[in-house]
């Protein structure tokens, strides 16, 4: 069976809560047995499972319990314990009445059961199965639709997307309707989650498949989908897709969590490099916009464009010691053109903070190449400088 959650712990927007005001629900998995506890908020009904049950292919009754475990249903004055002994056989305690073999009087008690047990996703992995091999993926997704629970629907539509039976057509319907069968982005990550690889092989699905993750109303969830990708983007096509859903982020630290793995995987083209610059450039905080436009830079192989748009990039940066560090990395023997190490001077000489700009004023005198204009160009921001002391660095670093 499927990796089971404690839902009450991870979220309150989940399906424990789905019948909030009217029962308690919760599952967990803990050393591989399977717990349910539903309990309705009057008291008149309570379900526990303990460890794993099998259904009968009818969904009337239990074929099967784990070793250890249990059922046990209260409704009204209705008592119901269906446990195993050694050898596997059903012990049936109904009403404090022991049984291996139900009356006919005690079917509806059991049907019951085994109904509400269903909707809570007991041997839903099995069920899913037998469904499929009836009815088809026509016959998962309606028997998906009627239930409530998030966590029930993510099992059925997890089997469905990994079968290999499913044509291209019918994966892609399905994934054009999660958001109609799921309202957690919790389940909507672990169903993708689910399908990541195969789903980008081909250009249709993947299509499909990175509109659902665009989708997702969490930047948390779009992050941790998206990280687990980016070594699978198979072209240019799927990267400028995960750039759109990254540029639409919230939250910077998730766009710069994304950015730098991307940046770390994937060779950077111009038109790449443009496009990050873009979503670097709007960020609010300037440590995570300092940290992507780092990053960029990296690649000595730095166009005449680049140095451009990363001088733009750095216009909206309110700190100081920010600005210094990103100046300092543009500044190299790459930078050929005399028009670039002047837009170097310029910018460094409007730094606020005087010991940052005698700094970088230091490091371009020592890296730009010999030349009156420059030199020039580089004494007249140095004036600017108003203490003596940090003046007095540049002033000697020039007239060396």
């Amino acid at each position: 069976m499927k990796k089971i959650v404690l839902f009450l712990m991870l979220t309150c927007a989940g399906t424990t809560l789905l019948h909030a005001q009217k029962n308690e629900l919760s599952y967990s998995r803990q050393n591989n047995t399977f717990s349910l506890s539903l309990n309705n908020q009057d008291g008149n009904m309570s379900l526990t499972v303990k460890g794993d049950v099998r259904l009968t292919d009818d969904d009337k009754g239990v074929q099967q319990i784990s070793p250890q475990g249990y059922i046990e249903y209260r409704n009204k004055n209705q008592l119901l314990n269906i446990s195993a002994d050694r050898n596997g056989t059903l012990i049936y305690a109904i009403n404090g009445t022991k049984k291996t073999n139900p009356a006919t009087e005690d079917q509806p008690l059991i049907e019951e059961c085994v109904k509400i047990m269903i909707a809570n996703g007991v041997d839903a992995g099995n069920r899913v199965k037998r469904i499929f091999a009836k009815s088809g993926s026509a016959g998962v997704l309606n028997e998906t639709a009627r239930f409530k629970s998030d966590y029930v629907k993510e099992i059925y539509l997890s089997y469905l997307l990994q079968n290999e039976k499913l044509s291209k057509d019918e994966m892609i319907a399905l994934l054009n309707k999660t958001d109609q069968y799921l309202t957690s982005d919790y389940y909507k990550a672990e169903l993708l989650d689910g399908v990541m690889t195969s789903f980008l092989n081909n250009e249709a699905t993947a299509n499909a498949y990175l509109k659902t993750v665009s989708n997702l109303k969490s930047d948390y969830y779009q992050y941790t989908t998206i990280k687990k990708l980016l070594n699978a983007l198979q072209d240019e096509k799927q990267f400028d897709q995960v750039l759109a859903i990254v540029a639409n982020m919230k939250s910077d630290y998730y766009q710069s969590e994304v950015l730098k793995t991307l940046l770390n995987a994937h060779t950077i083209s111009d038109t790449k490099f443009s496009n990050v610059m873009k979503i670097a450039t709007n960020m609010n905080s300037d440590y995570y916009k300092s940290e992507i436009i780092s990053s960029l830079l990296t690649n000595k192989t730095i166009s005449k464009d680049r140095y451009s748009q990363t001088i733009a990039a750095m216009q909206g940066m309110k700190s100081d010691y920010y600005q210094s560090v990103i100046l300092t990395q543009l500044i190299d023997q790459n930078v050929k053109d005399e028009s670039e190490w002047s837009k170097l001077i310029e910018y460094a000489g409007s730094i606020n903070s005087e010991s940052y700009q005698s700094e970088v004023l230091m490091k371009i005198a020592r890296t730009m190449p010999k030349g009156e204009s420059l030199k020039k160009e580089l004494a007249n921001a140095a004036k600017k400088i108003h203490s003596d002391y940090y003046y007095g660095k540049v002033k000697r670093m020039l007239d060396e």
